[in-house]
């Protein structure tokens, strides 16, 4: 049996020869699109060996200008296994690749579908540059690129060798449910998706938490002009929205067995010109928004107090001299 590996050029444009139809690799199979060759190279390797082994770009999986040609493939039961790489596996390009292997003496009718694109190790590798003067092609770049290793090989062959089916890795998919499939060959539309658990707290204590803080956003009401308020940066329109009913996801949480979330309502708008008034809205609570408004005011109080004694001292001692040499007669 012969055997052939591959790393074509990917997405290569080309031009079909003349009379490529007549050509022995194109004998049983349509003639690749001028857009690229990728399948050209595949099917020069089908021509010659039994068995091959191609990496190539992900888009040969599913691209509409290549689907007759993967049927063909796929309906002469050549196609043995389809592996997902991750991307940024090579240096010249960052693009997810995969591996297509191809057996003409295939004796399942399934093809072997595997995702290895979390399964990769990061790898840090030296290299000068390539292009451009000396400055750049005398200077060392360090890259990262993901590889795979060792076992992760080996669990793979084992996989196709297998013919197994894991949830998230791997399935070995019949012909028919690929010909329902309209011969795409991603593994995403045959390998179920493992979800991980949503472990989370009760939905109870999160509304009971969202309910403690909305409270305390309403303890403390403002209400403010309107003209004033947007010309003070206030997003009037937000504040407005946030006030609204969300009657709907109430619902949703009742059936869930939580509390439903109180109304926002902590702002307001008026028409009286510049008016600006906080409010402590709560009987249960003392806004702590308000005790910093109280004791900011006390601290600004307490300044200008300060001050007025300074110039009160400053007046005193201004009048007193005047008023006892008869300078200022009362």
């Amino acid at each position: 049996m012969k055997a052939l590996i591959s790393n074509p050029p990917f997405n290569l444009k080309w031009e079909s020869p003349p009379f490529a139809q007549i050509q022995p690799r194109f004998a049983e199979f349509d003639v690749p699109p001028d857009s690229n060759a990728n399948f050209a190279f595949v099917l020069s390797g089908v021509q010659k060996a039994d068995k091959c082994v191609f990496i190539l770009p992900q888009s040969v999986l599913q691209s509409k200008e290549e689907k007759e040609i993967r049927k063909q493939l796929i309906c002469k039961n050549y196609v043995e296994a389809v592996i997902v790489c991750p991307d940024s596996m090579f240096e010249a390009t960052g693009v997810g690749t995969c591996i297509l292997v191809l057996n003409k003496h295939k004796t399942t009718a399934t093809v072997e579908f595997i995702d290895l694109k979390e399964k990769y190790q990061i790898e840090e590798r030296e290299q000068r540059g390539q292009y451009g003067g000396k400055a750049h092609t005398n200077r060392v770049y360090k890259k990262q690129y993901k590889v795979f290793s060792e076992d992760t090989i080996i669990e793979a062959l084992q996989w196709i060798s297998e013919r197994a089916s894991i949830p998230g890795y791997c399935k070995s998919v019949p012909i028919k449910e690929i010909e329902e499939n309209e011969y795409t060959l991603l593994a995403g539309h045959y390998i179920e998706i493992v979800y991980e658990e949503n472990v989370h707290r009760s939905y109870e204590e999160i509304t009971k938490d969202i309910n403690r803080i909305v409270k305390e956003k309403n303890a403390c009401k403002l209400t403010l002009n309107e003209s004033l308020a947007k010309s003070m940066g206030f997003d009037v329109a937000l504040y407005k929205k946030d006030a609204e009913d969300n009657k709907e996801f109430n619902e949703i949480l009742k059936k869930l067995g939580a509390e439903p979330i109180i109304k926002h309502n902590y702002f307001a708008t008026s028409k009286n010109k510049n008016e600006i008034k906080f409010e402590n809205a709560s009987k249960e609570i003392l806004s702590s928004v308000l005790i910093m408004i109280l004791n900011s005011w006390k601290q600004h109080i307490y300044y200008l107090n300060q001050e007025e004694n300074r110039y009160l001292a400053e007046l005193r001692d201004a009048l007193l001299p005047d008023l006892m040499s008869g300078k200022i007669n009362l």
